[in-house]
């Protein structure tokens, strides 16, 4: 095995633009791409191996196939890749939303739930982010609001700069507003609660679906969560997420466990085994776990995620 490659998996989306164009110079089949699906292995939209023998074939493939020398010990069983790594480009604003957690994902929808976590790569000057609810805020306040088109007055509005690291535990309101373009990594989950979508319509020409009483019944009113987004660092139950900077050469472990490496700025390339894969900015690359040690050499930011 050796470090895999994707084929981005691009979502129109009605708040979407091209800044993946801009940024890192992508082919883009539109320019209201609003989702990279960049490592998926969601029925929704499962990877391909771009690069090497095993292009080609997706990843629930590899992973059938590999097991334990693709994921490693913990996860050699694993059916569907547990993660999804995207990039989103906010153009404009993004719904007001909720993501459910586990147990109550896997009741009504049939699937994981939606933690995730959002490493800032490019923000317009003032941009800002809905960030959970404002302080005392109860459910039936909350409801009142619906119920009276006020839900504004609930919402924490946060500023963001590039760089910006920001965990979104499920049950958090949220929303990526207009200028705003990330990286995110989440659960391997696709379920969305519309809460306030600005009245706007879909292709049908009729208003684009809510999910009022379904977000209600997951969102968090209780302690809202930490507003520090000047972070390197981002653990939890389901994912780390960790900023790398490189000058130079640094040797990276396994340590029996997959690893992504999301490429933030720079250029440089993983030296293996006397072989050598090249990284650009905006490409993902993942590390199976059988690859042991390995280098990272160049002039490169990175994030990594285990």
């Amino acid at each position: 095995m050796y470090p895999l490659k994707f084929i981005p998996i691009y979502k129109e989306r009605i708040w979407g633009g091209n800044n993946l164009r801009k940024v890192f110079g992508r082919q883009l089949p539109g320019d209201c791409i609003g989702e990279s699906w960049e490592i998926s292995g969601h029925d929704s939209g499962t990877s391909v191996v771009t690069n090497g023998n095993l292009a080609g074939k997706n990843i629930n493939e590899l992973m059938a196939e590999f097991k334990e020398r693709l994921m490693g010990k913990t996860f050699k069983n694993q059916i569907c890749f547990p993660l999804l790594i995207k990039i989103i480009d906010a153009n404009d604003k993004l719904s007001i939303q909720v993501h459910p957690e586990d147990k109550y994902a896997h009741q009504v929808e049939g699937e994981a739930g939606k933690t995730e976590a959002w490493y800032v790569i490019n923000a317009k000057e003032d941009a800002k982010i809905v960030y959970g609810l404002r302080k005392d805020i109860t459910k039936e306040d909350f409801i009142k609001a619906v119920e009276s088109n006020t839900i504004g007055d609930t919402l924490k509005i946060e500023p963001v700069v590039a760089g910006d690291m920001i965990f979104v535990p499920a049950g958090t309101v949220h929303a990526l507003l207009e200028g705003v373009m990330v990286y995110e990594v989440q659960q391997n989950s696709d379920t969305t609660y519309r809460v306030y979508d600005y009245d706007r319509v879909g292709d049908d020409g009729k208003k684009r679906e809510l999910h009022i009483e379904k977000a209600i019944e997951v969102i968090n009113f209780k302690e809202q969560p930490s507003c520090s987004f000047r972070n390197n660092y981002i653990h939890c139950q389901y994912f780390t997420m960790e900023k790398m900077m490189i000058q130079g050469e640094k040797t990276e472990k396994t340590n029996n466990q997959f690893i992504i490496y999301c490429v933030t700025a720079g250029t440089g390339e993983i030296v293996y085994k006397d072989t050598i894969e090249s990284l650009h900015a905006g490409e993902t690359v993942l590390i199976p776990a059988c690859l042991g040690e390995f280098n990272i050499k160049g002039n490169i930011e990175l994030l990594k995620i285990t």
